[in-house]
Parts: structure tokens; C-alpha cells; sequence
């Protein structure tokens, strides 16, 4: 069932958050059509080559971006990423075969652990953390999880299907922390204030944990190819969108030590598979078709030729950034 769109309340957002300089027109007219929110939306990008920023002007009010989300995925709608058999079938063997042509095994298998890989088991705290999917595979990697949302029906579904404990309300209202690692996946770019929330996520922190963020990138060879049919631009959820320079920019004004940022080819499918061109695309449709299919596997072939010679390329940032502080 789709709840009926309702009008979002906007508020002007002209300067770049990261730098403060103006922004370029970059996109009009953008509609949602991945969950119908409703409305056109601009996309501006800063004019400074030095920073990169991609954000929302006017982008939903704080009080009212809770509209935007009416019909996500993480409300369990059956619209979402439906599929026939025969799509189904060749994904699996399309996603497959170029996991294994490609090289990409190792990525994948450190993607899916959040690039904690080599990071000893302990206290993991997912904010956003959705549906609880990610939360579970942790779990049984040995992780002690705990789960942060705004959503309640969200929630419900953590709590009472995943049976993962967790935060209902605003991250900054949790008020005991000593989190080992604290993880961000395709959550900042969602924020009215990145520096805010990643201060926060500090705050949770023990000394010398660790801060785990994942976000499209807006460098990404996929955002150039798609251009305003980029999966990633998904508007009007996606507030801002960074590049690998302007996440390592705030998390230094957060007060993190030491951010490390990279790019990564490993989601390149998904993306060419969810960015049809504009005339093709219903607002809401959902249904994938063996063309979709087809379109990511060509696509993730593609952006990993292209990432081996621009490492900067890649669909999604990582950006890892430890807590450090002075012993009394």
C-alpha cells in the first residue's frame, strides 16, 4: 500500500555547507522516482574545483522532511525492487560472474563486514540502521550491536524481527556512549548538519574507536555517465553529496584525528542496474526488468575498468576516522 503523497515545506539553501561559497545550478526539476515524494527539486553544486559539495536548494525543512520518507523501503511497501523470476535469475548469475571476472571478491567480502575486517569484535552502534539487515550480519561476526532510528516502523522491525536491541529517537538523545566503532552507511548524506551528527558520533565513541561512514559519491564515475538519472542524486532524501576531500574535510571539524577516505567500484551493479534514463522511469515504479539487469552488469564491468586507473571513481565513499584523546 502507498501512503498519498503530501505537499513537503521547504527552506532555502543557497551557500555550500562544507565551504560557504555559492552554488551552481546543477539539476532542476528532479522528481522522486524511487518512493514519490512529491515535488521538483534542484540540485546545486560549489563553485570552488576544491570541494565538490553537491546539496538540495530548497531542500525539505527539518520539520517536514519526515514526508519525504513515507514510502521507503524500510516500511516494507511492495513496490520496492520488485522483480520477475527471470530478472532474478540472471542477476544472480550476471552479479555472480562479475564479482569473480572482475577481481572483486576480497572488496566485496570487506565491503559487506563494513571494512572491519581486521578490527577485533565489540561494541558496534549502526545509526540509521534501517531494517536491521546490516546489524545482523555483524552480529553473527561475533559483534555486540545496538541499532539507532527515527523511524518507528523501522524499528518495530529490528527489535521484533532482528531481535537486535535499539535506540528509538534523535541520536543526540542517546547519553551513554563508549561505543567501539560507531557506523554511518548512506546515512550523513540524509542530515541538515553532517559536522553535528559526526560530533555526536564522537561523543559515543571510547578512546581511539572508530568512526565507519559509507555515502555515494559524488565524484563517482556513475554520477558523470547517468548525469540527473544517478541513483545516487535521490532526491529529496539526499541532502547533500560528498566527495572523498570534503568527507575528510568535516570530520576533521568534527574533531576526529586522522580521517582516511577512499572510493569503492563494489556497488557500480546496483547503481547501473537503479539509473534508467529519465524517459524511462516512472515516478514509484519499482519493477526490474532483465534490461535493468542487463544495464548493471554492463555498467559494473565499466566503472571497475574506469577505477583502475582513477581510484576516485568509485560509486561509494569510505571514509574511516579514529577518536583521539588526551589522557588526564
Amino acid at each position: 500500500m502507498t501512503i498519498p503523497a503530501e505537499r513537503i515545506g521547504t527552506e532555502a539553501n543557497s551557500t555550500c555547507y562544507a565551504c560557504g561559497k555559492q552554488g551552481e545550478v546543477l539539476y532542476r526539476g528532479l522528481t522522486d522516482r524511487l518512493f514519490g515524494a512529491p515535488g521538483g527539486w534542484t540540485l546545486r553544486k560549489c563553485t570552488d574545483a576544491e570541494c565538490g559539495l553537491i546539496w538540495l536548494d530548497p531542500r525539505p525543512a527539518v520539520d517536514e522532511i519526515g514526508k519525504a520518507y513515507r514510502n521507503y523501503y524500510t516500511h516494507g511497501h511492495t513496490n520496492h525492487a520488485r522483480q520477475s523470476r527471470w530478472a532474478r535469475i540472471v542477476r544472480a548469475i550476471l552479479h555472480t560472474t562479475s564479482i569473480y571476472l572482475l577481481g572483486l571478491r576480497r572488496e566485496r567480502r570487506r565491503y559487506k563486514r563494513v571494512y572491519l575486517d581486521k578490527t577485533s569484535p565489540g561494541r558496534l552502534l549502526e545509526v540509521g540502521c534501517g531494517n536491521g539487515k546490516r546489524l545482523a550480519r555483524m552480529r553473527a561476526l561475533g559483534w555486540d550491536v545496538m541499532g539507532q532510528e527515527i523511524d518507528p516502523v523501522a524499528a518495530e522491525h529490528v527489535r521484533n524481527v532482528k531481535g537486535i536491541p535499539l535506540h528509538l529517537g534523535p541520536l543526540e538523545t542517546i547519553q551513554s556512549g563508549e561505543y567501539d566503532v560507531v557506523l554511518l552507511s548512506h546515512v550523513i548524506e540524509h542530515v541538515h548538519d553532517p559536522v553535528a551528527m559526526l560530533m555526536t558520533c564522537r561523543r559515543l565513541l571510547k578512546h581511539n574507536g572508530l568512526l565507519v561512514v559509507l555515502t555515494p559519491n559524488a565524484a563517482s564515475y556513475g554520477h558523470s555517465k547517468f548525469g540527473a538519472a544517478w541513483r545516487g542524486l535521490e532526491p529529496p532524501r539526499h541532502l547533500h553529496l560528498f566527495t572523498s576531500q570534503t568527507l575528510n574535510q568535516l570530520a576533521l571539524k568534527a574533531g576526529f584525528s586522522d580521517p582516511r577516505c577512499w572510493t569503492t567500484p563494489i556497488g557500480a551493479y546496483g547503481i547501473g542496474q537503479s539509473s534508467p534514463p529519465l524517459a524511462e522511469a516512472a515516478i514509484g515504479q519499482q519493477s526490474i526488468t532483465i534490461r535493468d539487469v542487463i544495464r548493471g552488469f554492463r555498467f559494473q564491468v565499466a566503472a571497475s575498468l574506469v577505477f583502475l586507473f582513477n581510484k576516485n571513481s568509485g560509486e561509494e565513499c569510505v571514509l574511516m576516522a579514529s577518536k583521539k584523546t588526551t589522557p588526564p
